[in-house]
């Protein structure tokens, strides 16, 4: 019996009962009156056994057989109304759906290639990467979000070292990866960079894409040390993305472009460049790695240090993600994690002018 038998019997009560159940209600009547002579019908029910009879008479119209409430099972199934083989028919096409949907999906592969290869075979299947605790070796794994989530929440945080692999061609969030060496840059204020950074990007989103942004749709991670300034910052534009993460590229190319113009119009912005080396003062750059979007690139998850490393990435405790719990941030720093009601992908090619937008 398969789900729809299943809940066809618990549809059945209130239907039309079997026709064998009826024939054998109107059996049971005519063997009633064949107890009932002539005479004794013709006059009033006097003794003990024809006032019984009687009484049985005028009550079996008010009962059920137990053959008629609960069926028969070796009677011909009772009719089943087109309405209801429609409803019951939808809802097994339901129950075959959210099935696809459980399908758990957990598996380790020591190349990437052969991950992604079985992630585009599944709906909603993303991959991962992770590195050994003990070697640093890299493997990868293909799993969804909320699974993904479910056993990643539970492990001990030293053997956290995941990283999302942002896939070729896959929508993704504008995203940002900040650093610094502290010794070399005394005197920089993080906060204070990453705020003149936004102020650059709300700028070029607004003229690039009549794009209004606020710190709303702004996540910040952090993992800095004594010896480093490090963060993430993951800019999610309301039913808005990116086409894939070589678009997102080319507008960070552009921003960081625009620093240098905001630069030589107001000095405050002087603080965004930092030094890689101390000794030379032409080596002096914005704060911004351009080198994060290249194809199937790893970038490091919410709560995870690299192997041999114990900083750990966390929320900065500003913008988007002060009020969130960890599953919110987690879920909210994932790059290519797009929203059900994402309708419009920005893009943006390496020549500045021909960055524009398209419609889902």
């Amino acid at each position: 019996m398969d789900d729809v038998d299943r809940l066809f019997q618990c549809f059945k009560c209130g239907i039309t009962p079997p026709q064998s159940a009826i024939r054998e209600r109107r059996k049971e009547k005519r063997k009633l009156k064949q107890q009932v002579s002539p005479r004794q019908e013709a006059s009033p029910c006097t003794d003990t056994q024809t006032a019984k009879i009687c009484a049985e008479s005028r009550n079996i119209s008010k009962q059920f057989s137990p053959v008629v409430f609960y069926g028969s099972p070796h009677a011909v199934p009772p009719k089943r109304p087109a309405r209801l083989l429609r409803l019951l028919h939808e809802i097994r096409a339901d129950l075959a759906e959210q099935n696809k949907l459980r399908v758990e999906i957990w598996k380790t592969f020591p190349r990437q290639e052969e991950a992604i290869k079985l992630a585009k075979q599944h709906a909603d299947a993303r991959v991962f990467s992770y590195q050994d605790h003990v070697n640093g070796v890299r493997r990868f794994l293909v799993s969804k979000y909320k699974e993904f989530w479910q056993r990643y929440k539970g492990m001990i945080s030293q053997f956290r070292h995941h990283y999302e692999v942002i896939q070729e061609g896959l929508p993704c969030h504008l995203y940002f990866d900040l650093e610094f060496n502290k010794r070399e840059n005394a005197g920089r204020n993080g906060d204070e960079m990453v705020d003149l950074l936004l102020i650059v990007t709300f700028d070029a989103l607004l003229e690039k894409y009549s794009f209004q942004g606020n710190h709303d749709m702004v996540v910040e991670l952090d993992s800095s040390t004594e010896e480093k300034f490090s963060r993430h910052l993951i800019i999610r534009l309301p039913k808005t993305a990116f086409k894939d993460n070589s678009h997102v590229g080319a507008f960070v190319a552009e921003i960081c472009s625009r620093i240098y113009s905001y630069k030589e119009r107001d000095e405050n912005f002087q603080k965004l460049f930092v030094s890689k080396d101390s000794s030379s003062d032409s080596q002096h750059q914005p704060f911004v790695d351009t080198a994060v979007y290249s194809r199937n690139r790893c970038f490091r998850l919410y709560l995870s240090s690299k192997a041999g490393k114990k900083s750990v990435l966390l929320a900065s405790g500003r913008f988007k993600c002060k009020d969130m719990n960890d599953e919110e941030v987690f879920m909210a720093s994932l790059i290519c994690n797009m929203d059900s009601d994402c309708e419009k992908l920005l893009i943006c090619k390496m020549d500045f002018r021909l960055c524009e937008g398209i419609a889902l």
